[in-house]
């Protein structure tokens, strides 16, 4: 019982358990009635503590026995009995230790914060060694290190649509669609040996394609006739200012060298041009060429099909324009698509005739003999049958129902002439003032000063 005095001290509360533990065990030899679960115990979990820095355990191979000896020794003093064990046993353990080596350290870089963690999170991946000796005498060294740095985002989602149409199927009222989206940031380092390096980026949400790279360089030694190969995205720069290089191209490129003479190739394609920008008075100026029609639409109108065959013809000699016609008088009229009533003179039901005074048969269509009836090459009334003269008298074969916005279509009842290709119906359109468009009098067209929709 004095040892209960002494209870602050761990040794003694050792030594207190064992004695109760002994005294339960003894309590229940002596009497058999007592179960065990009404006695007390104290029970200790097994503890294993590292040696001191002073014992120094090593493996030695015995080659007389063929197995490898671990001893564990205290100033030259060996303080346990050697332990043997075969080669197999040996490299076992070896690779059951590098093992727990390899995921404690993964561990710690995952868990790892700061700059700390950053370093350790760089090459998660360990060095793998291939055991040939062709592959160290190509690529120089038989290791393989592989470093991939990014992120992958994966946005999963489900949509579901009902509708209680009954316009619908019952099959068709419901609708289930997958919501797929993800986002790629990748980028990865490697080395084949000594002379082989693997560099590739990929992103997805990248602004330019030359952004995304992937290039293979294989570097021999100095002396081999071979000095570089590159394969992926390559570069191609001259020292020169008379040729200049290339840059962003995707092929082959070979370096090569025989004594003094180096020969450099490249068979690729070129993924970029250069262009040169001139800055003047805080702006830039940058020459281009575009049509006229793309860049200015819904303006500007020729008023027959002659003047748009002899546009080039007529200014040839720029600035002499060589036409001997002079429009003198012209009426432009519009879809009145505001309704406006405002003056009643200027707002009527017009029929608007595609090829009148045209010569040319190619131009509306018909052949020579059917409604060309002059082909002289100036515009004129009497070159075809659509004479506004005869539509007035009701002579030949049109008549005066075109007068009538509501008999037009039985005014033009005849063969070969069709609505919406010779000719056109517009109700309530509105005409236009002169200060509205602009009229060139010699080549015969008109430019609007607002563009129709």
């Amino acid at each position: 019982m004095q040892l209960f005095g002494y209870s602050g001290f761990n040794l003694n509360m050792t030594f207190i358990g064992l004695i109760l533990l002994i005294s339960a065990k003894s309590i229940a030899q002596e009497n058999p009635k007592v179960k065990d679960s009404t006695s007390t115990t104290f029970t200790f979990s097994d503890m294993s503590l590292p040696d001191p820095e002073s014992i120094e355990g090593k493996y030695e191979y015995d080659p007389r026995i063929d197995k490898y000896k671990f001893s564990e020794s205290l100033d030259k003093y060996n303080i346990r009995y050697p332990m043997y064990l075969t080669p197999e046993q040996f490299h076992e353990l070896v690779r059951k230790e590098q093992m727990r080596t390899y995921f404690k350290d993964k561990i710690e870089a995952i868990s790892a914060k700061g700059d700390e963690g950053d370093e350790k999170k760089k090459n998660l991946l360990p060095i793998y060694y291939v055991n040939s000796s062709f592959f160290e005498s190509v690529f120089g060294s038989n290791e393989i290190e592989i470093i991939p740095q990014g992120s992958v985002e994966v946005d999963l989602g489900i949509l579901f649509n009902k509708q209680d149409n009954p316009a619908f199927s019952p099959r068709n009222q419901s609708n289930l669609t997958f919501d797929f989206d993800q986002r790629v940031s990748l980028s990865l380092q490697g080395n084949i040996g000594t002379r082989l390096s693997v560099i590739a980026n990929f992103d997805t949400n990248a602004t330019f394609d030359f952004q995304n790279q992937f290039k293979l360089q294989y570097n021999p030694t100095e002396d081999d006739i071979i000095q570089a190969i590159e394969v992926g995205n390559v570069s191609m720069p001259l020292n020169s200012s008379l040729i200049q290089g290339a840059q962003s191209l995707f092929g082959v490129k070979t370096d090569l060298k025989f004594g003094k003479t180096r020969v450099q190739a490249v068979f690729s394609e070129q993924r970029s041009d250069s262009r040169s920008v001139t800055v003047q008075g805080g702006g830039t100026v940058d020459e281009f060429e575009i049509f006229a029609l793309d860049y200015d639409d819904n303006r500007h109108y020729f008023l027959s099909q002659y003047f748009r065959d002899t546009y080039d013809e007529s200014l040839a000699q720029y600035p002499f324009i060589n036409s001997n016609i002079q429009i003198t008088r012209i009426q432009v009229w519009i879809t009145n698509t505001s309704n406006s009533t405002a003056g009643l003179t200027n707002t009527r039901n017009i029929v608007a005739l595609q090829d009148i005074g045209e010569s040319d048969p190619d131009n509306i269509g018909i052949t020579e003999s059917g409604f060309i009836t002059n082909t002289s090459e100036l515009p004129d009334n009497s070159n075809n049958r659509f004479d506004p003269e005869r539509i007035a008298s009701g002579s030949g074969f049109l008549n005066a129902a075109v007068r009538d916005i509501g008999l037009v279509n039985q005014g033009f009842n005849i063969p070969n002439i069709n609505e919406g290709l010779d000719y056109s119906k517009l109700e309530n359109a509105r005409l236009l003032t002169e200060n509205q468009y602009t009229l060139n009098t010699q080549l015969g067209y008109i430019s609007l000063n607002q563009k129709l929709n």
